[in-house]
């Protein structure tokens, strides 16, 4: 039985544009949306952005003129807490329906059943390249060269502080034969 990668292509690419046009449509509705929640006082509203910004801030009363700068922040950073988790569960909800696309994708094109995982996928192919096992070889080297790196570090540093301490003999030398100033007793 021959297998129509044509079909296949095409049904997969399909699904693509598809996912890409959904895609495309939640963005364009996330960058309007907004989120507004008023404190449980009704002294102030606020509303926020799909970032998390601040878009408004009404107060409705005057009862902040009264408060003590403490209560007033602490009103303002719950009411924007809030604002922003309403935005959060507002994104979440939008980006649910792309969770699971890879299953879509395998199911559409007959290939469910398939690997998940793209590494799972590629082992039969890598497997029969010439250079196959050549990246964890590269990743031994590269793990030794940093613990020679580390090694040469600490001996550099050991050789630092050895330069350290004759620097501070040879100052502390030097200001021992600087002239003080004060007329000195010589018995020659």
């Amino acid at each position: 039985m021959a297998i129509d990668f044509d079909g296949i292509l095409k049904d997969a690419m399909s699904a693509l544009h598809d996912q890409r046009d959904r895609m495309l449509a939640a963005k364009r509705e996330l960058d309007a949306a907004t989120a507004s929640v008023t404190s449980k006082d009704h002294m102030v509203s606020v509303t926020v952005g799909p970032q998390g910004q601040v878009v408004s801030m009404t107060f409705h009363t005057k009862a902040y003129q009264s408060m003590a700068p403490a209560e007033l922040a602490a009103a303002l950073v719950g009411v924007l807490n809030e604002a922003r988790a309403a935005m959060g569960s507002q994104v979440i909800e939008h980006i649910k329906g792309f969770q699971d696309f890879g299953g879509h994708l395998r199911s559409v094109t007959g290939l469910a059943g398939t690997p998940v995982e793209m590494d799972e996928l590629l082992k039969p192919l890598r497997a029969m390249a010439p250079s196959f096992g050549l990246e964890e070889t590269l990743g031994e080297l590269k793990e030794s060269r940093q613990e020679e790196f580390a090694a040469e570090e600490e001996t550099a540093t050991g050789r630092g502080s050895e330069q350290r301490v004759r620097q501070e003999e040879f100052a502390a030398e030097a200001e021992s034969r600087i002239p003080t100033g004060r007329q000195e007793e010589f018995s020659g």
